[in-house]
């Protein structure tokens, strides 16, 4: 058995205390912290040094002390941020204690004298691997949990009746002529009551489904963390390096509310950390220069959070100088990135700048120097498959986007439903709902629009985005706003508003464009979620997402693949396009189908059971009837070898799965079947 832990209630609490007082003191380092969250500070520090003692951690418990005397006497109101240095140093050195009772082997101290700010991420990443539950959201989750027991539990007690509903069966059958008018009055009885107990029953599980979908979305949100529980570190990171350097630069923050998966924020942190210290000792002038420039004496560094078709997008900005081209072309040139006789546009040192290796600092400090920190950003977020780049504004500033993954995240969403298929809408992108009349729908050259809120907007119906079939005109509309605009979309039903726990879509997902993620329903039911954004565009661009519109094919395509996962997106993308699609889970079987129908071009894999792609492929050569069928192979298999294989065996192109581009595939068909 495992020894117990004497501190594990400890840590926790200690863990959200010096959370606590790490925004705290930043407040009051930009003059902002108000009496009363002076007041929360001590009350914090006491409630640590108690704690502290309980468990006979005496240093620890000094500590606390020491940060109660250093705030007492701005207990009446006083305002004095020059506290705020001595007070971080302090929750340092609390972090620090804290750090040491989960690695308690005593070890050298970090190289380069760097103590609180190198423990400070892995500290940041045990914190973002605890997931801290509000009462009001485990109580929501209780609370729907309980109806649903009380509805199956009504359902329990209902069914009791089961019992004599089968007496009167029995007796049905039992039933001679001579019985005839008990036999009638049996059966009306049965009837009445089992039309009853099929009206409360469909009504309880009804009712218990939705409470059960419901907790089940609730749950999932309650493994989610905010991404401001990243940006009170940032923050810091940011106003260590600021104060290291003489100059003086404001931290913002917006998008702290959107929860994501932890993985995510925890990958992210180190990249983040080093845009925001770049942002300040690169971007951001002194005093001097800001002063020469015409600025405000403060520099601005902000820090945002949004999502965006399934992907979080985080921007750091600043107000600085933007790419000093002269220094990115020295240091490039010393290494031999450049030739001396090159010029440098602004993309052309994004690009430098982002391959990493390269500092424009003119000597080496612990802040700048060695041109490493944008190799760490930049593996970092290759590590999450995604991608990062610069704009620069000279004289005005950079700013600098990380795109990742989403993995989860979760925000309110409407659901609506077409032609059978259910969606969601992110919520805060609905502007009202309304069932208009025949007057308020007109028809134009360039499509229908109808009116809403006095506006005649494009309207995009939600069956077209699936289907290249005719659309019926929508029984109600919704009003969206996007980027680009408002438009309207036409739905069949508005089934509600419920808490989504999004998902990234597989890499080959169908309607990748207009789709920002998915939801599972209590039953493990996909749904998909869609951007509002892309489907504003849409609307105005009289289009349909690619494929929706597309020439209906006069022979279908076959798809062999033995991936049930692969052939069903690549079955979904093409049937979306408006093609007729077969499928083969082998090469075997994709033969014996080429045998019993003819098809247009063929889709397929190249490692499967048995037979592989290209054996598949040169057999087709050996057939007069097949040997003229066009065919793509689809693979995970990217290498030069393998695409020259398939070339020889007969393939038209080869696509590899990591790189798959949807659009390339379905312009290639069409070149194909022309």
């Amino acid at each position: 058995m495992a020894p117990r832990d004497p501190y594990r209630y400890f840590r926790v609490e200690a863990r959200e205390l010096l959370d606590s007082m790490q925004r705290g003191a930043l407040d009051l380092d930009k003059g902002a912290a108000p009496a009363e969250a002076v007041a929360g500070l001590l009350r914090s520090a006491h409630t640590l040094k108690g704690a502290a003692r309980v468990v006979r951690l005496a240093p620890l418990a000094e500590l606390a002390h020491q940060v109660e005397t250093l705030l007492e006497p701005l207990r009446g109101g006083a305002m004095d941020p020059s506290v705020a240095g001595p007070l971080l140093k302090l929750l340092d050195s609390l972090q620090e204690g804290l750090e040491r009772l989960d690695s308690p082997a005593p070890g050298p101290a970090p190289a380069g004298g760097e103590g609180p700010a190198a423990a400070a991420p892995a500290a940041l990443d045990r914190r973002l691997e605890t997931v801290r539950l509000e009462v009001a959201e485990l109580d929501s989750v209780l609370e729907g949990l309980r109806e649903a027991g009380g509805r199956m539990s009504l359902l329990r007690a209902q069914s009791s009746g089961l019992a004599r509903a089968r007496a009167w069966a029995t007796s049905l059958a039992q039933a001679g002529r001579a019985d005839h008018e008990r036999l009638r009055s049996t059966a009306l009885d049965l009837e009445a009551w089992l039309e009853r107990f099929e009206r409360s029953a469909t009504h309880a599980l009804d009712q218990a489904g939705r409470e059960m979908e419901a907790a089940h979305q609730r749950a999932g949100a309650m493994r989610l963390l905010p991404a401001g529980a990243l940006f009170a570190f940032l923050e810091r990171a940011c106003r260590d390096a600021a104060e290291a350097l003489g100059k003086r630069v404001r931290f913002e923050s917006a998008g702290g509310e959107q929860r994501l998966d932890a993985p995510v924020l925890s990958a992210l942190q180190d990249a983040l950390q080093h845009a925001v210290r770049n942002a300040v000792v690169h971007g951001v002038e002194d005093p001097a220069g800001r002063a020469a420039a015409g600025k405000a004496p403060e520099g601005r560094v902000r820090v945002e959070l949004r999502l965006e078709a399934g992907r979080a997008v985080f921007t750091c900005a600043d107000d600085g100088q933007g790419l000093d081209l002269g220094a990115v072309a020295r240091a490039a040139r010393a290494r031999g990135q450049l030739a001396s006789s090159a010029a440098l546009d602004e993309g052309q040192a994004a690009a430098l700048l982002l391959k990493g290796g390269i500092s424009t600092a003119a000597q080496v400090t612990e802040l700048s120097g060695r041109g490493l920190g944008m190799d760490v950003l930049r593996e970092s977020v290759e590590r999450l498959k995604g991608s990062v780049s610069l704009d620069s504004r000279p004289g005005a500033g950079l700013t600098l986007s990380i795109r990742v993954p989403a993995s989860l995240s979760t925000y309110p969403a409407l659901a609506v439903q077409s032609n059978g298929r259910t969606v969601l809408i992110p919520f805060a992108a609905v502007r009202a709902a309304q069932i208009p009349g025949p007057q308020d729908y007109a028809r134009g050259a360039d499509g229908e629009s109808v009116l809403l809120d006095g506006q005649a907007l494009p309207m995009l119906p939600l069956q077209a985005c699936f289907s290249s079939a005719p659309a019926a005109r929508p029984r109600a509309v919704l009003l969206l706003e996007g980027r680009g605009g408002r438009a309207a979309l036409g739905v069949d039903r508005v089934l509600g508003v419920r808490e989504a726990v999004v998902l990234p879509l597989p890499e080959l997902a169908p309607a990748a464009d207009l789709a920002r993620g998915a939801c599972l329903d209590s039953a493990g039911d996909p749904c998909l979620v869609l951007d509002p954004d892309s489907l504003v565009q849409a609307a105005h661009d009289r289009r349909l997402p690619p494929g929706g519109a597309e020439e209906q094919a006069r022979l279908p395509v076959l798809v062999v693949d033995d991936s049930l996962t692969t052939r069903m997106l690549e079955q979904s993308i093409l049937e979306t396009a408006g093609y007729a699609v077969e499928t083969a889970a082998s090469a075997e079987e994709g033969l014996a189908r080429l045998r019993e129908l003819t098809v247009g071009l063929i889709l397929v894999d190249v490692e499967m059971p048995g037979m592989n792609g290209f054996e598949f492929l040169e057999r087709l050569k050996g057939e007069p009837g097949l040997r003229d069928i066009p065919a793509i192979m689809v693979s995970s298999r990217a290498s030069a070898e393998d695409r020259r294989r398939g070339a020889e065996a007969g393939a038209r192109d080869y696509l590899a799965k990591g790189e798959f581009d949807q659009a390339r595939l379905l312009a290639r068909i069409r070149e194909l079947l022309a």
